[in-house]
């Protein structure tokens, strides 16, 4: 860990593109301004924590969703199957019946 001190209005950089400044100090807390693209996320820690909490819910969350899914459609191509099965045998059934009654 980098153990900085700074004067109210100094800057800390990180990489080329993130800015910190010192704005304030007053009674035990630091006001930072920071300066970054866009594409870079900003976030206190705590706000961090809970994004990730979240975040890990909704994977968790999904998944057993698709799991559900999968099975339910793991089901339904049995069934189909199945009932195909029945169909080709039902079919044969009545070709040779109708075979038999032709003669």
């Amino acid at each position: 860990m980098l153990v900085l001190s700074r004067k109210i209005g100094e800057v800390i950089t990180v990489g080329s593109s993130v800015k910190i400044t010192v704005l304030s100090f007053d009674r035990g807390v630091v006001r930072l301004g920071i300066e970054a693209p866009k594409t870079i996320p900003v976030h206190r820690k705590e706000v961090y924590d809970k994004i990730i909490e979240l975040n890990k819910k909704a994977a968790k969350t999904d998944i057993m969703t698709l799991k559900t899914a999968i099975s339910k459609s793991d089901l339904k191509l049995k069934s189909l199957k199945q009932n195909q099965q029945n169909n080709l045998i039902f079919m044969q059934k009545k070709i040779k019946d109708d075979n038999s009654q032709n003669k």
